[in-house]
């Protein structure tokens, strides 16, 4: 019997020194942005800041000093995408593909995966391949062909309104 509680003492000495130190901290996130910081980006991506915009689209998803909300951080990837940001692209192609915040549409996930990859990103060609082969011939043609024909002033005939 004896053994048996020092064996129980012993595991759970064991199991208190593996854990984390900073376990007692857990409602403190390392990465969660305080409010003066989410101001500061806000005001930086209303004022056409691409990166801020993304930045905030960023934290929007993670729930990141703000109150997480999908269709917000879409949002603002759009946003900063439109004008050419290539990781807020490739963020509409997660979106378009199912990764939350909108309606999944392959067509235009792989739209916007052709433009970034049109900048001579290589995630996003292999990102763009990957989504084709879950694509109709015609998913595709449509998808180059609205890639092809895309400029920022066109965008509303194309995605609705998230600005």
């Amino acid at each position: 019997m004896k053994i048996f509680f020092i064996t129980i003492i012993a595991f759970a000495l064991y199991c208190w020194g593996t854990l984390e130190p900073s376990f007692a901290y857990d409602a403190y996130d390392d990465n969660n942005q305080s409010p003066e910081e989410i101001a500061k980006l806000l005001a930086q991506a209303q004022k056409g800041d691409a990166e801020a915009q993304f930045n905030l689209a960023e934290a929007y998803l993670r729930g990141e000093g703000v109150v997480q909300n999908e269709k917000e951080a879409a949002r603002w990837y759009y946003k900063a995408a439109v004008q050419g940001y290539v990781d807020a692209q490739i963020a509409m192609g997660f979106v378009y593909r199912g990764g939350g915040g909108l309606p999944m549409d392959k067509v235009l996930s792989y739209m916007w995966l052709d433009l970034a990859a049109k900048s001579g990103d290589d995630r996003a060609v292999w990102l763009r391949n990957e989504l084709a082969w879950s694509m109709t011939n015609y998913e595709i043609e449509e998808a180059r062909e609205k890639s092809l024909l895309w400029k920022p002033e066109t965008r509303q005939k194309h995605y609705g309104s998230l600005e």
